[in-house]
């Protein structure tokens, strides 16, 4: 992956939500990202399908969920650079909002 296909990837605000999210869980249903970013299932898989494809998430099916988490594989310079990013996110909106709906939701529980 090149450094602008790296950031192409994460220029989208879905996208970047979708991955901050994934950065702070070991891994996450398509039912939480609808959840929590107020999104229909045909926009969360779209974005992920970008997300996949570009090598920054993987994904496992349990039963008609679509569970995805941070590619384990990831080269480290780009596990390091997108751990960066998400830090530096972490306090500014939506990130914070999004934050604390993850936490509510986590306790609620999903499917």
């Amino acid at each position: 992956m090149s450094p602008t296909e790296f950031f192409k990837t994460l220029s989208d605000a879905t996208r970047l939500r979708c991955l901050f999210l994934l950065s702070q869980c070991k891994s996450l249903c398509v039912c939480d990202f609808m959840e929590i970013l107020d999104a229909p299932q045909s926009r969360i898989s779209r974005h992920f399908k970008y997300l996949r494809d570009a090598g920054l998430v993987t994904d496992e099916r349990k039963d008609q969920w679509v569970h995805y988490r941070i590619n384990p594989e990831l080269a480290p310079q780009w596990r390091d650079m997108l751990k960066q990013n998400m830090n530096h996110i972490r306090g500014q909106q939506p990130f914070v909002d999004d934050l604390a709906r993850l936490k509510v939701y986590l306790e609620r529980g999903c499917c």
